[in-house]
């Protein structure tokens, strides 16, 4: 590993854990004789290895200390791909600030900050630098404010979820664009307005989750061009009209939840969907 790469994350590990004294007890972190937990490292096209994923708060990887904060340095490690924070954000606030993306290292494929109860504020547009992310997790944390839109310009994404949080507004209609998503999950948030319609743009969604928000109006007829799906969960909202007829024509849908809405809804024959009202 290259010094300054290492100096890097030295510094991100003595911010996030008090484990252990890392610069001393690992000096070459990416040495097999002297692996780290958490941390794997690959060979770059220059020929030294390079830190590739970062994993905190799961065991046996390393614990986060309770006044961590997120450790913006991360998006400056030239060859990540992967970055996980479990439960690390716990007491002291923190937030995806905005000047934190002016490192962003665009190797990045999955970003994933889960159960951080002190992660706070928005989501910044800037997300929208980190252009190769293909999963991206940002749930049970404090966050809040809009989706941005900008979030939607991130096409290699196969996983969004922001669900769990205190999220506001519409859901853009620009998700339309994320045609490689398989899962979404913005469930139990304070999301309101309609469904957009541009969300039948999805053809590889396999996963639907939008359950425990504000979201009202009809469900759009272009829900039935999802013909992949196999869970969708509209549950919990203030949702009004009738189930689109083409709904019982999505061969691959196995569940189908749409409890405690105002709306009318006729159970199709098909037994291989499954209606919970």
């Amino acid at each position: 590993m290259v010094p300054s790469e290492a100096e890097t994350l030295f510094k991100i590990m003595d911010s996030m854990s008090s484990d252990q004294n890392w610069r001393s007890s690992h000096p070459n972190p990416c040495s097999p004789s002297s692996s780290w937990f958490g941390i794997e490292c690959k060979p770059g096209p220059d020929g030294f290895l390079h830190v590739s994923r970062l994993d905190f708060g799961t065991a046996p990887n390393p614990t986060c200390r309770p006044t961590a904060t997120f450790p913006y340095l991360v998006f400056s490690l030239p060859y990540i791909q992967s970055a996980f924070f479990f439960n690390c954000f716990t007491h002291t606030r923190t937030s995806l600030s905005v000047s934190s993306f002016r490192l962003v290292n665009s190797s990045l494929q999955q970003l994933s900050l889960r159960a951080n109860p002190a992660l706070v504020g928005p989501i910044p547009p800037q997300i929208s630098f980190l252009r190769f992310l293909e999963v991206l997790t940002l749930s049970q944390n404090g966050l809040s404010g809009l989706i941005p839109q900008q979030l939607f310009t991130l096409t290699s994404l196969i996983h969004l979820d922001l669900s769990y949080n205190k999220l506001t507004g519409f859901i853009p209609n620009q998700v339309g664009s994320l045609r490689s998503l398989v899962g979404l999950d913005l469930s139990y948030n304070s999301l309101s307005g309609p469904i957009p319609s541009a969300i039948g743009q999805l053809g590889k969604l396999q996963k639907l989750d939008l359950s425990s928000n504000l979201i009202f109006g009809i469900i759009p007829s272009s829900i039935e061009r999802l013909s992949s799906l196999v869970f969708i969960a509209l549950s919990s909202n203030r949702l009004t009209g009738k189930l689109p007829i083409g709904i019982v024509k999505l061969q691959t849908l196995q569940y189908f939840i749409m409890e405690n809405n105002p709306m009318h809804i006729s159970l199709p024959s098909d037994d291989s969907v499954f209606i919970i009202s």
